[in-house]
Order: structure tokens, then sequence, then C-alpha cells
């Protein structure tokens, strides 16, 4: 039972010790970031990203304002069902030369009855960049018979929500 709570405490360290990786030194090179597209093709469908990314200050006493909040739709342009093979697990979103990588906590597929298209992926915790400053959100879009690819959405402002 001790071996047992110990291997699970040091799992969850790794595990934690991954989530909060160093905000300017991403897994992928910021070159290959910035040059990914802004559509993928797989299968002969077109997909593409759309997203918000704020950070919240409710309460108004919150001066200081919540971390970072991405949320992404991952939409297939067709306007067909978003395929379940299709995932994202990681995303990363850029301003300047700092990086914030993480993975997503929370999906939703789809997103509701009316946009069957589209796949809704949340990431938070990130860095406390300026409200209403642009940032690049790039995801890793993954599937069942090819190699992973890069997905972006360019100039994309940080909101404040209250």
């Amino acid at each position: 039972m001790r071996k047992t709570r110990l291997r699970f405490a040091t799992l969850a360290l790794g595990l934690l010790a991954a989530a909060c990786q160093d905000p300017t030194s991403p897994s992928i090179h910021l070159d290959k970031l910035l040059s990914a597209p802004l559509t993928v093709d797989i299968g002969g469908r077109a997909y593409r990203l759309e997203t918000f990314v704020c950070r919240d200050f409710m309460p108004p006493t919150n001066l200081e304002g919540s971390t970072l909040v991405a949320v992404v739709y991952l939409t297939a342009d067709d306007g067909l069902p978003f395929p379940d093979e299709i995932g994202a697990p990681k995303l990363w979103v850029v301003q300047g030369e700092e990086v914030w990588e993480a993975a997503f906590g929370y999906e939703e597929r789809p997103r509701s009855l009316l946009r069957l298209d589209q796949v809704t992926k949340i990431a938070s915790g990130g860095p406390r960049w300026d409200v209403g400053s642009e940032v690049e959100v790039i995801v890793l879009i993954t599937e069942s018979s090819r190699n992973p690819r890069l997905l972006r959405a360019t100039k994309q402002i940080i909101a404040r929500t209250e």
C-alpha cells in the first residue's frame, strides 16, 4: 500500500512538472510553430481553428486577473460532423518570443447540436499576458492514419472577461 502511494505521488509530481513547462522553451521550435498552416486537409476535408483567448477579472476586486485561458474550436469547413478519430491533445500560445505550451483540460464533442462540425477544447493556467495584446494559437492535430500536424490561428487578441 505504501509503495502504491509513493508511486502515485511520484507520477503526480511528474505530470505536474510536465504541465508547468518553462514558457520560453516549447517542445517544438518557435519557427515551426509560427509556420503552421491556417487550414489542414485530412481525408479530403479541410479543418480550421477558431479561438477565444482571455483573462478573467471577476470579481472586480481581483485586480491581478486570472491566468490565460484558451478556448479553441476545431471546425470542419464542409459543415459535416466532426470525425471522432481526429484529436487535439496540445496547444501553444505564442506572444513574441514567449510560448505557453499546455495540454487541454476539457473537450466537448460536439459544441452544440447546431454545431456538429465543431469540437471545443479548453486549456487554462497560462501566463498573465496583457489584455488586448496579440497572440498566435497553434494546436497539435492527431489522426489515426497520419502523422501529427500543426494548425494555427493568427493575430488573436487576448480578451478581458468580468
